[in-house]
């Protein structure tokens, strides 16, 4: 069975970078038995530096127009419910989001790490809990059966880390999601699973050109687009 590599970057007040968690994975159970799929995740920072503040005002500061600003976040409370994940604009917040990514990173073991991400995700996006606070960062890791003992927040090793991985998303693409193949071809964006069931084969296949589809709903430091975002009917 061929195995194809993806590293996922992401961040957790990316409300367009969940869905695509969980595109990817359906993506990735459509080809089971076919392809042996490895994801790597990847830090990126959209808000580095910044105090936590409201979603919803950061997102309407970001876009000056708080009409684009609600027909975002239209755009993705729906494709969200396709997925069956709840937005709570009202007690997101968003903010720079280093010590939920060193947490992470401290995690040794793929499916612990992994289980992390999705609560970190929920926490952020449906329960409205503060991803902000290390003491709830640490709460978080022991709920999900993440031993705390070798947790390092304030790691130096662990922020090079997260920087080098925005260096090198920045090289490929503007914004996150980000998704690379096999470190030879990439998709951007909240793509559909189709899209992602391709990109996973055209891996596996080696194709003699790199495939490359860059085009879809992501966001970047500058704000969050919904192009391509229409959900499927």
């Amino acid at each position: 069975m061929k195995r194809v590599n993806v590293e996922v970057w992401s961040d957790f007040v990316c409300p367009w970078c969940w869905i695509a968690k969980r595109r990817l994975e359906s993506a990735v159970a459509g080809v089971a038995g076919r392809i042996e799929v490895v994801v790597t995740p990847r830090a990126y920072r959209l808000a580095k530096g910044m105090a936590p503040q409201d979603f919803k005002n950061a997102l309407y500061s970001k876009f000056g127009d708080a009409t684009a600003a609600d027909r975002m976040m239209s755009a993705v409370a729906e494709n969200g419910a396709i997925e069956g994940l709840a937005y709570n604009f009202d007690t997101m917040r968003f903010g720079d989001t280093s010590a939920a990514h060193a947490l992470v990173k401290s995690i040794e073991s793929p499916e612990d790490r992994q289980r992390m991400i999705e609560r970190l995700y929920q926490a952020a996006t449906t329960d409205g809990i503060n991803i902000f606070d290390r003491a709830v960062l640490v709460s978080l890791a022991e709920e999900v059966g993440v031993s705390t003992t070798s947790l390092d927040l304030d790691s130096r090793e662990l922020a090079s880390e997260i920087a080098r991985d925005e260096l090198a998303a920045n090289r490929i693409a503007n914004g996150v999601p980000l998704f690379v193949f096999n470190g030879k071809s990439y998709l951007s964006g909240a793509r559909e699973v189709a899209v992602f069931e391709k990109a996973l084969l055209d891996a596996a296949a080696e194709m003699p050109e790199p495939f490359h589809e860059d085009a879809g709903a992501s966001c970047s430091i500058d704000g969050c687009t919904n192009e391509e975002a229409t959900p499927p009917h």
